[in-house]
């Protein structure tokens, strides 16, 4: 691989969370205001509802409830509720609108990403993510900049398993070592990748130290950043070195 303009070895290619990293999960309390929302469309409990979407979440990221509706259905089936198709339905299209709003990445996000485009750099998307993300993800303004996608709804699995990464590698044509992976730290993604010889970067924006992240990666402890835009200067394009990085090899380990 290249050595970068700050001495350090430049990697072939670049793979992205995509919550929390790319586009805003959004808030605790406007997750929970569309699932109460969702909850009166089906006849169900809102508190009963909230907490069974929040349980519910490694079966429905690893796809296991199947298509939108059918979790729906199934969830409602939990607290009681027995909610009549045409129901699921209004319940279905209120999930998706939300998800739409989300995947409406910032300026920032979008600049990034073509940036790395036009440098040559095949890039590619590693996300946890429930059935409504790759049902809207075609239509959003990701779609057309993102070469490769693994979805865990749709493989079966979530990181830090190494199948969801190799499976986004393979797409790409990379070796992983030649990968920098950049992400919040939710679901121990950054050891996960770390594990299979990435460099991984965590993107840590002020005021997100306490965001709300599944499985969040408390024993990663290498570079960090605070915008996205600093990534360039990773890569070498543009930009400032991170903040808070410790010397690391070609394969992400710390020294």
């Amino acid at each position: 691989m290249p050595i970068s303009a700050h001495g350090r070895v430049a990697p072939r290619a670049v793979l992205f969370d995509l919550y929390g990293t790319l586009v805003s999960p959004g808030s605790a309390s406007a997750r929970a205001a569309v699932v109460r929302a969702m909850a009166a469309e089906l006849g169900a409990d809102p508190d009963a509802y909230v907490a069974a979407v929040r349980d519910s979440f490694d079966e429905r990221a690893r796809g296991k409830l199947g298509g939108l509706e059918e979790t729906l259905h199934a969830l409602a089936g939990r607290v009681g509720a027995t909610p009549a198709p045409a129901a699921i339905a209004r319940a279905a299209v209120l999930r998706l609108s939300f998800t739409r709003r989300l995947l409406n990445a910032p300026c920032e996000t979008l600049s990034v990403l073509g940036s790395l485009r036009q440098a040559g750099f095949p890039i590619g998307l590693v996300s946890d993510c429930t059935i409504e993300t790759p049902t809207v993800w075609p239509n959003s303004s990701l779609a057309r900049l993102m070469q490769v996608t693994a979805f865990s709804c749709l493989l079966g699995v979530r990181k830090p398993d190494s199948a969801i990464y190799l499976h986004a590698v393979a797409r790409l044509d990379v070796a992983s070592e030649e990968c920098l992976f950049v992400g919040d730290g939710g679901s121990r993604e950054l050891t996960g990748a770390r594990a299979l010889g990435m460099r991984a970067v965590r993107l840590l924006r002020p005021g997100e130290e306490e965001a709300d992240r599944y499985d969040h990666d408390v024993a990663f402890t290498g570079a960090a950043i605070a915008t996205l835009s600093e990534l360039l200067g990773l890569v070498g394009l543009a930009g400032s070195p991170s903040r808070a990085a410790p010397a690391e090899d070609a394969a992400g380990a710390p020294r």
